[in-house]
């Protein structure tokens, strides 16, 4: 079930433009660029598929302008923006803080998550009703997901610009910055951080393999 009020909350998608060699590099080095770019695309799709299913608005953060990206959003009915900021953390905590303007939930997810489905964004949605911050922890030590109730979290760009994001302290270094900032900006001394069951990224051959075994990519 989806909050009544479509101001509730919004499912943000950050992608990078669909161009070989500049997407799932790790990937690309062992099944080559053009197999890296074709997951990427199916697994953009995916995503979107999802974030739309759940019942919520969805936006795509495009890391840089591009016609296909805007091409793919169009046919989910998505709406696109362009990430603001340098780093991957400003990015994110940017984007966080615009939709904060407009919903009182926001959720944001990249698009490397095979087993994504509906229903995970609607127990970020849940989580969020007891909690301040979601995050979905991934199996590498990442998140492939970060979630909010809270817009007076987002309000310093920088907080999250430590964060070694790719590695597998990402999601360690994450919680950290986010207790710190609650503790000096909302007096928050408890846990007010909810977390979802892990899920995994496609980011290497065997993640590859692991997907396909699954079915999560369709015949290839």
């Amino acid at each position: 079930m989806v909050d009544s009020d479509c101001n509730s909350a919004v499912v943000a998608v950050f992608a990078r433009p669909p161009l070989a060699g500049q997407v799932k590099t790790r990937l690309a080095a062992t099944l080559g660029d053009e197999t890296a770019l074709d997951v990427y695309r199916r697994l953009l799709a995916m995503t979107l598929k999802s974030a739309k299913a759940s019942g919520y608005p969805c936006v795509l953060f495009a890391a840089a302008p591009s016609a296909e990206l805007s091409a793919i959003a169009d046919s989910y009915g998505v709406s696109v923006r362009v990430q603001q900021g340098d780093g991957l953390g400003e990015r994110m905590v940017r984007a966080i803080a615009e939709l904060h303007r407009q919903y009182q939930r926001v959720l944001l997810i990249g698009s490397d998550c095979p087993a994504l489905a509906p229903r995970h964004l609607q127990q970020g949605y849940a989580a969020l009703q007891d909690s301040a911050v979601v995050l979905g922890p991934a199996e590498d030590g990442g998140y492939w997901l970060i979630g909010s109730a809270e817009p007076e979290c987002w309000h310093d760009h920088h907080f999250l610009d430590a964060v070694p994001f790719g590695g597998d302290e990402a999601l360690a270094m994450t919680l950290r910055c986010l207790e710190s900032c609650m503790q000096s900006r909302l007096q928050y001394h408890g846990a007010s951080i909810a977390m979802l069951a892990a899920l995994w990224d496609l980011d290497t051959e065997a993640d590859y393999r692991r997907a396909v075994s699954a079915g999560l990519l369709g015949k290839h």
